[in-house]
C-alpha cells in the first residue's frame, strides 16, 4: 500500500517501509512535511527534525498533527500515515492540477503495466541453458579431457579451457589442411638440465616451461618480422599518398 503512495510521491526510498522502526516512520512524516505538505516553515520544524530523539521529536509530532487537523478517530501509526500520505497526494494534485488532469485511471494502470513489463530476450545460444556445475557437464569435460589425451584438472572449468585451446590450434580447418608431420617426440629430457636433478618431476616442469618460453618468443619474432615487412612495403611503394606524409627528399 504505501509502496504505491511513495511512488506517486516520488519518495527516495530503496524498498518497503517498516513503520514498527521510529525513527524510519520519523524520517517519512518529515519528508512528507519538507518536501509535499510545508504546513510549517523551515523554522518551526526544527523539532521535527530530531528524528533520533523520542523526547523531542513526540511532542513535536502530537502538536503537527493537531495543527495539521488529524481526525480524532485515528488509532494506529498506519492508520496515520495512510491519511499523511492521502493529504500530501491531495495537495501534490492540487499544485500540478493541469499536469494530471487529462490522465485516467485506465492510462496509469496500462502505463505501471508498460514500465513494469520487463523485455524479454530469448537467447538461440543452446550453451546458455547448460548448468556449468551440474555432474553430468563435469563428467562430460573429463570424457572430452581423455578423449584429447589432456591432463584432467580438478577444477573441470580448468580443463575445459585446455581441451578448447587445444581445438583451436590443433584441430581447426587451417591447421588440418596441412600434412601432419610425424616422427620422434622432442627429446625434452635432454640437454642443459634446469637445476632440478635431484627433483625429477621439477625438472621436467621446468623444462616444458623452458619451451613454452621458446615457443611464445618465436611468436613474437614471427609478428615483429611480418611487421617490419608491412612497414617496409609501404614506405617503399612509389605510389604512396604524399598528402599523408612526405616520402624520399628533394
Amino acid at each position: 500500500m504505501f509502496e504505491r503512495y511513495l511512488a506517486a510521491l516520488e519518495y527516495p526510498s530503496q524498498g518497503g517501509i517498516n513503520i514498527d522502526d521510529p525513527k524510519e516512520f520519523r524520517n517519512i512524516v518529515l519528508w512528507l512535511e519538507d518536501q509535499k505538505i510545508r504546513h510549517y516553515t523551515i523554522e518551526d520544524r526544527a523539532n521535527l527534525r530530531k528524528t533520533g530523539s523520542a523526547t523531542d521529536w513526540d511532542p513535536a509530532y502530537a502538536k503537527y498533527k493537531i495543527d495539521l487537523g488529524f481526525p480524532a478517530n485515528l488509532k494506529s501509526k498506519t492508520e496515520e500515515l495512510t491519511w499523511l500520505f492521502l493529504y500530501a497526494i491531495k495537495l501534490e494534485y492540487s499544485d500540478n492540477a493541469d499536469r494530471y488532469r487529462s490522465i485516467t485511471a485506465a492510462q496509469k494502470i496500462e502505463q505501471e503495466k508498460k514500465s513494469s513489463a520487463a523485455p524479454e530476450i530469448k537467447s538461440t545460444n543452446p550453451f546458455d541453458k547448460l548448468d556449468f556445475t551440474s555432474p553430468d557437464f563435469e563428467e562430460g569435460s573429463r570424457k572430452l579431457a581423455e578423449k584429447l589425451g589432456i591432463a584432467y584438472h580438478p577444477d573441470h572449468l580448468v580443463s575445459l579451457r585446455a581441451a578448447s585451446y587445444v581445438i583451436s590450434t590443433a584441430l581447426n580447418k587451417e591447421v588440418l589442411k596441412e600434412p601432419i608431420i610425424t616422427g620422434k617426440p622432442f627429446p625434452i629430457d635432454e640437454g642443459i638440465g634446469m637445476g632440478f636433478e635431484n627433483h625429477q618431476d621439477l625438472e621436467k616442469a621446468a623444462r616444458i616451461l623452458r619451451l613454452l618460453q621458446i615457443q611464445n618468443l618465436r611468436k613474437l619474432q614471427t609478428a615483429i618480422n611480418e611487421t617490419i615487412v608491412a612497414v617496409q612495403n609501404i614506405t617503399a611503394d612509389p605510389r604512396t599518398d604524399t598528402s599523408l606524409g612526405k616520402v624520399g627528399m628533394k
